[in-house]
């Protein structure tokens, strides 16, 4: 057995495990499922199938800014069907193997070296890490009862939070640069340069862009709440979402199928909404961004082919490069 199938396995038996311990734990009645499905919302869900085209769309303009910051040109339509299609390659396989993607469409019609065309890709991530981790610490001081009554104060504390962290990242990495056996270090180097379009002038744009992005996800979710009929507030679905972010990321669950639903049904309680309308709402969730934005990008894909095998095995050689790279001072610029 491969350790990829090894891999998956154990994470489809965690999703199985917390799956049934949740539906142990909570006393739900299978019969409002059927109620809920039966008074839902066509209109808004339809709706809201569109808001995974609209985010991609967005960020993929993030991503061609961050392109022409490192001094190359890369078209608006192609970074779209780029992104379109990595997403697709992201959902059907595991690990992040969908940014590698992105790297050989960049590379196949733009005169670009690995490492800056790299970068780009690590930029554009840490944009969205960025938004996850100021709201998640938003929604700790929110749900935990630190800030419950002032949930706008919450994210204001969060957001404040991040960037005072990122800031002090950068001046640990400059102290660290200045260091006799650390200042050829080729990784760290690259991780300054990566930070660097996040923190100047240049990254009110892109950071203007994420929000954009992130306005327009948090849109779509508000219309399949409104499809189960529940309203809540824009700023309300993004502190819940940034906690679900986290819980997903953990690697005990096969496409965050568990620790959605767990996550959901527990930071939902708090607007007084039943657990059966919570676990529906995370399925019509994964329709509409995973199912349906998988098959829009797998169109992409089809229209701009890409070796799926080539992808899984750049992405060990990158893993290994990276492994390597952090003990060796030489210049990265020499790996292809």
């Amino acid at each position: 057995m491969s350790k990829q199938t090894r891999s998956l396995l154990i994470k489809l038996t965690g999703s199985a495990l917390i799956l049934f311990v949740l539906f142990r734990l909570i006393d739900i009645d299978p019969k409002e499922f059927t109620a809920i499905l039966q008074e839902l919302n066509i209109s808004y869900y339809l709706i809201s199938l569109f808001g995974v085209i609209i985010v991609l769309a967005i960020k993929s303009l993030r991503w061609q800014q961050i392109i022409k910051n490192e001094g190359f040109y890369y078209s608006p339509q192609k970074a779209f069907g780029a992104y379109m299609a990595s997403f697709t390659i992201g959902v059907i396989t595991p690990g992040r193997i969908g940014e590698i993607a992105r790297l050989y469409y960049l590379r196949q019609d733009c005169e670009i070296d690995f490492l800056p065309s790299f970068r780009t890709i690590v930029t554009d991530r840490i944009f969205d890490l960025g938004v996850l981790v100021m709201l998640a610490i938003a929604g700790l001081f929110y749900y935990t009862g630190l800030l419950e009554n002032n949930i706008y104060l919450a994210v204001i504390v969060g957001v404040t939070i991040f960037f005072i962290g990122l800031f002090l990242s950068t001046l640990l990495i400059q102290y660290l640069k200045k260091s006799t056996k650390l200042s050829n270090n080729q990784f760290l180097i690259f991780i300054d340069l990566s930070l660097k379009q996040a923190i100047d002038l240049k990254s009110v744009k892109l950071w203007g862009i994420t929000l954009l992005a992130y306005l327009a996800f948090y849109g779509a979710l508000a219309l399949i709440f409104l499809a189960v009929g529940i309203q809540l507030k824009i700023v309300d679905i993004a502190l819940i979402f940034s906690v679900v972010s986290l819980a997903t990321l953990l690697p005990i669950s096969w496409a965050g199928f568990g620790t959605r639903e767990v996550s959901l049904v527990y930071l939902l309680s708090f607007y007084q909404v039943p657990a059966e309308i919570a676990i529906t709402f995370s399925l019509l969730q994964f329709g509409a961004f995973f199912l349906f934005g998988g098959i829009i990008g797998l169109v992409f894909w089809l229209l701009m082919p890409i070796s799926l095998e080539k992808i899984k095995s750049d992405s060990r050689l990158l893993k290994q490069m990276i492994s390597r790279k952090k003990k060796s001072d030489t210049p990265l610029e020499n790996e292809r």
